[in-house]
C-alpha cells in the first residue's frame, strides 16, 4: 500500500522519481524499491516523504480514511513499531527470534526500573 501511495501522489504532483530520490538524498533506485514495495522507508525518511508531499505519514498506509485504525495502531509510535515488524519480516527466522526476545528483556528491564522509581 505504501509503494502504491507514493506513486499516486507523486505522478498527482507531476513529479519524477528523481526529484524526490534528490529530496530524500538517496538514489533514484533506492526511492523506486520504495514505490515497488521492494524496500520500506526508515521512520525518519517516511516523516521527510510526508512533508515533501505536504501530507502526514498517515497518509501513506490508508488509501480511503484512518490509517492506524486499518493498521491497527493507535498513534504513530504504534505505526513504527508496526513499520519495523515488518522490516523484521526479511531477517532470517533464527536471527529475528534472538532479536524480539532481546527486545522483549530490554522492555522488561526498562518498565523494572521505572516501577523501582516510583517505588513500586
Amino acid at each position: 500500500m505504501l509503494g502504491k501511495r507514493l506513486q499516486t501522489i507523486r505522478k498527482s504532483k507531476k513529479i519524477n522519481q528523481e526529484e524526490v530520490a534528490r529530496y530524500l538524498d538517496v538514489k533514484r533506485q533506492t526511492y523506486s524499491a520504495y514505490e515497488r514495495g521492494v524496500s520500506v522507508p526508515d521512520s525518519l525518511t517516511l516523516k521527510k516523504l510526508a512533508d515533501f508531499f505536504q501530507v502526514s505519514t498517515e497518509y501513506f498506509f490508508d488509501y480511503e480514511g484512518n490509517a492506524a485504525s486499518r493498521s491497527g495502531a493507535q498513534n504513530e509510535q504504534e505505526e513504527k513499531l508496526l513499520m519495523l515488524a515488518r522490516r523484521a519480516e526479511k531477517i532470517p527466522a533464527n536471527l529475528r527470534e534472538r532479536i524480539l526476545r532481546n527486545f522483549e528483556e530490554n522492555i522488561d528491564l526498562y518498565l523494572e526500573a521505572i516501577n523501582t522509581r516510583r517505588g513500586e
